[in-house]
């Protein structure tokens, strides 16, 4: 009984030595990278709200005649309401600060950011105007977006994927003319987030009628990494 013990145990540690034996896949790991260059087709405007008051009420009331005024204007120039987004509603209180005195509650402040998306980018510069001119008063930026942005992001990780290839058969073979490049072992894909460039906009200059020009959009570009590692095959096929 104890030979046979002894025999198993033996085998087990035999198998775990050549489990425990075996040798790293070779592989290799390239970051590549893809860009595409387009021509926007949309605009955003950005652009913030705020109205002081007594009592919080008196100041929501307040931003809220503006925020419809500025709606009512946009409306007037064929933009619909799927077109305006709110993206932060903020009441506090404001106080006045002064050296080795306590602060001093003057009241409330009622902030509204609205970002508005402009389909005819020949609007942009008339869009700003009556916004102002409705009371947007904060926080202004202007930036450029594209309809068919999924599409651009498929055209540049299909030339991140491309380029990593390239580099990665350029350095294999480069090294050793007999090997190649094996499995895909993994993939990971920079995580993108495409806000697009923001341009500020003076509020104030708007108003003054000093700061509305022609908006041209240019070029923009989308750039994607993509990191591959692919398993490297060393078999020599001997010639016959």
């Amino acid at each position: 009984m104890k030979k046979l013990v002894t025999t198993m145990v033996l085998l087990a540690c035999a198998g775990f030595a050549a489990a425990s034996g075996t040798e790293p896949v070779p592989s290799i790991t390239v970051a590549g990278h893809g860009k595409v260059v387009y021509v926007p087709d949309l605009g955003y405007i950005h652009c913030g709200i705020s109205s002081d008051g007594v009592t919080a009420a008196e100041a929501w009331q307040k931003n809220e005649a503006i925020v419809k005024k500025i709606f009512v204007a946009l409306k007037n120039l064929g933009l619909e309401e799927r077109d305006f987004k709110t993206t932060n509603l903020n009441v506090q209180p404001r106080y006045l600060h002064k050296k080795d005195e306590a602060p001093k509650f003057l009241g409330y402040t009622a902030s509204y950011n609205l970002v508005v998306t402009v389909r005819k980018l020949d609007q942009m510069g008339a869009l700003l105007d009556q916004m102002v001119g409705a009371g947007a008063n904060r926080n202004m930026n202007i930036s450029f977006g594209c309809s068919k942005l999924d599409e651009l992001m498929d055209q540049a990780r299909a030339k991140a994927v491309a380029d990593a290839r390239k580099r990665a058969e350029l350095y294999v073979t480069g090294a050793s003319a007999g090997a190649r490049l094996g499995d895909v072992l993994g993939i990971s894909d920079t995580p993108h987030h495409f806000p697009g460039q923001m341009f500020p906009v003076d509020a104030r200059l708007v108003a003054e009628g000093k700061a509305s020009l022609p908006i041209a959009q240019g070029e923009q570009e989308l750039n994607v990494t993509v990191t591959i590692r692919w398993a490297i095959d060393n078999h020599r096929i001997e010639p016959r």
